[in-house]
């Protein structure tokens, strides 16, 4: 878990160099951008790590260990999920800057997806962020796989979640942050 939260800080990292100030936009920029891509899949990922929870509990010894693995998950869950909303949102700021409005949201979306893609492409297939460069063949056909009814459907059931989640996540982020100015200002 500790591999997939280091995994998960990246795409946070490469977003606050690309998107926070203004564009530069050549070479160096969109190869750091296809990192960032490739990488962003990455924080959200980490909630598919609760597969491990239930092995982690049976295993616990005591009530207060029961208490500390939950502990343990939730706040890797929630480190993964803000690294991705984080991202996200700059994503989301850069992209009213350089295209037209009615674009931005299609785009969020589409990318959105592309992740929840990745997130099944590491967690079911077992594949890996930088297999898309060396071994994009079994990427590739990994994804032609993917139209098999029960995957869409769990693709379409990780979509909504993790898109909800991100959405109340960044939700509460907002009002957390309008708050504290608040009380700066006062």
């Amino acid at each position: 878990m500790l591999w997939n939260l280091y995994l998960a800080a990246i795409p946070t990292a490469l977003a606050l160099v690309l998107f926070r100030g203004p564009a530069r936009i050549g070479p160096s920029w969109w190869v750091t951008f296809v990192a960032w891509l490739l990488f962003l899949p990455n924080a959200p990922y980490v909630l598919t790590d609760v597969v491990h929870m239930a092995d982690d509990l049976r295993g616990a010894r005591s009530d207060g260990h029961v208490y500390a693995v939950l502990a343990t998950y939730a706040v890797f869950a929630a480190a993964g999920l803000v690294s991705y909303v984080v991202s996200m949102q700059l994503f989301r700021r850069f992209l009213h800057r350089v295209v037209p409005g009615r674009s931005v949201a299609p785009i969020l979306v589409a990318v959105h997806g592309l992740c929840v893609i990745a997130m099944y492409l590491g967690r079911i297939v077992r594949l890996n962020s930088w297999d898309a460069v060396l071994a994009p063949r079994t990427v590739l056909a990994s994804i032609l796989h993917v139209p098999h009814p029960f995957t869409v459907v769990l693709l379409a059931t990780m979509f909504v979640i993790v898109g909800a989640t991100a959405y109340a996540t960044a939700a509460v982020g907002d009002k957390a942050l309008t708050q504290l100015r608040r009380l700066k200002s006062h």
